[in-house]
């Protein structure tokens, strides 16, 4: 009998505070470090979730061990709505595949919406001596596991954009992973680090000032930005295809009415044309996905790149 009331106070209480949400400042943990794409893109959603709900929502970067300590971050804080992780498909598709054992788990959340895909380039310092995608596949040939790439870590899109070219094209490379983008990016842009697989959305500005240069993107079709950039499967390469993903989640212990809630939100953000237009400013090709949808693809996108490791032979670390 005691046990049924306090279940059912315990629902009451819930009901109430779905009911008043959000009645405080949200935060939203970012994975990655300040000045990164995903920080970027994140600033663009808070500031879209705040005119919608009433209530700011504050970035707060959390950088570090492929996005594995933002997700513990959320994945301990309480499931009331307050704290969301802005994840990535390394969060929920690549680290359980590439890490033997992680402080979170993926399967832990509830997936509010998807945010936006990105794809990736393989850049150079604009001093490089490669002047090709070409010129980079056979240095890698000629010299294997001396021909350098960088990352914002192991289990990042960049890391496996390495792995999955060096099983494509046979080759050895050799990765160096960075605390985060903006410095495995600055080692790239200085010739400390041969190449990097990088998004447009921070590295754009370096492109168009002539600072780096971008030899070859990692999706299946050429990018609007930069339309003269061949991608890997056209350069010998067929059915390679990369693209990083990124999706809000919160606890899965979240009461429903809350993740309805944000969910709501987002779809609103979707159906906004500014909204829309920042996001594809930032480079990103926008997703408007959630509930089942949401769900279905991004276990599709494990099951996935699971079948990926495997023919690659790429091991946990």
């Amino acid at each position: 009998m005691i046990k049924a009331v306090l279940a059912a106070l315990a629902v009451a209480i819930s009901g109430h505070a779905a009911a008043q949400y959000p009645a405080k400042p949200i935060r939203v943990i970012v994975p990655f470090a300040p000045g990164s794409a995903t920080d970027l893109l994140g600033r663009v959603v808070a500031q879209g979730l705040s005119d919608k709900l009433g209530q700011p929502v504050i970035i707060e970067p959390k950088p570090g061990a492929g996005t594995s300590i933002g997700a513990q971050a959320v994945e301990k804080s309480p499931a009331d709505g307050y704290t969301i992780l802005l994840g990535t498909n390394a969060t929920f598709a690549l680290n359980s595949i590439l890490y033997q054992k992680l402080p979170y788990d993926p399967q832990s959340f509830s997936f509010i919406a998807a945010t936006g895909a990105m794809p990736s380039y393989l850049l150079v310092s604009s001093a490089s001596k490669y002047k090709t995608f070409a010129d980079f596949i056979k240095a890698a040939k000629d010299k294997p596991g001396t021909v350098t790439y960088a990352s914002s870590g192991v289990g990042s899109t960049g890391d496996m954009a390495g792995k999955l070219l060096a099983h494509a094209a046979g080759v050895e490379l050799l990765h160096i992973p960075f605390k985060d983008g903006p410095m495995a990016l600055t080692a790239t842009m200085g010739g400390d680090v041969e190449g990097i697989f990088y998004t447009s959305i921070a590295s754009m500005p370096l492109i168009n000032a002539g600072k780096i240069r971008a030899l070859a993107v990692t999706t299946d079709k050429r990018t609007v930005e930069l339309p003269r950039v061949p991608t890997i499967a056209e350069s010998g390469f067929p059915n390679f295809n990369l693209s990083g993903w990124t999706v809000l989640a919160v606890s899965n212990k979240t009461p429903p009415a809350i993740v309805h809630k944000l969910t709501e939100a987002m779809q609103s953000l979707y159906a906004n044309p500014a909204y829309q237009q920042k996001i594809e400013a930032l480079g990103l090709v926008p997703q408007k996905m959630t509930g089942k949808e949401l769900d279905n693809f991004i276990a599709k996108e494990r099951a996935s790149m699971q079948e990926v490791a495997k023919a690659a032979n790429i091991k946990p670390e």
